[in-house]
């Protein structure tokens, strides 16, 4: 059965929705630089990042653009926001402490949220693989899974050298506007005035 949510998952000590891709300044950003080394000060921290991330992310981010602007869709941000369809083991525990936060599917707008089998980065990178390129809306996942089916949504016993898979552990949603996640941003911001 298809899930009708999405989930974004977070750093504890982070706001929801930062992006690599918004940082400025690339490799010399004090933030990335952070990041990058975060699994050396951070028991729990599985996530890895190396010195070419943020070029080759940048380039798989334009062509998933690309290609969703030639099937129809309308994005309204240079680089999108990261979800995975349903819920992710296998992402909710790459870090320990992740938050997550849940949208519905009939809160999405279909012009401007993109999906992906699996992870964008592989789908837009992977050649010999029948996903290589394609993107669909949100409304065609009853296609999505009949071609590749529902993942397993299982944690893994280790993250060791986890980059070097193939991701085909979710169905990742990418939402191209910023409408559906600031309310989420502003609830995050409250809460912390609160505190």
């Amino acid at each position: 059965m298809i899930p009708d949510f999405i989930s974004h998952y977070y750093l504890p000590d982070r706001q929801p929705f930062l992006s690599l891709s918004d940082l400025k300044g690339d490799l010399e950003n004090p933030v990335f630089l952070e990041m990058l080394n975060k699994h050396k000060t951070t028991p729990g921290y599985n996530r890895r990042y190396g010195m070419k991330y943020l070029e080759m992310r940048s380039s798989a981010e334009s062509k998933l653009k690309r290609l969703f602007e030639k099937k129809g869709g309308t994005p309204k941000r240079m680089n999108p926001y990261y979800f995975v369809l349903g819920t992710s083991e296998w992402f909710r525990h790459i870090n320990s402490g992740h938050k997550e936060l849940r949208v519905n599917l009939k809160d999405l707008p279909r012009d401007s949220v993109s999906v992906t089998f699996p992870d964008s980065f592989i789908a837009m990178t992977a050649k010999g693989k029948d996903y290589y390129e394609k993107v669909y809306f949100i409304d065609e996942l009853k296609e999505l899974v009949n071609l590749h089916g529902l993942p397993r949504n299982e944690r893994p016993e280790t993250y060791e050298k986890y980059w070097l898979g193939d991701f085909e552990e979710y169905i990742e949603v990418q939402v191209w506007d910023d409408g559906v996640v600031e309310p989420f941003k502003r609830q995050w911001l409250r809460q912390q005035d609160t505190r």
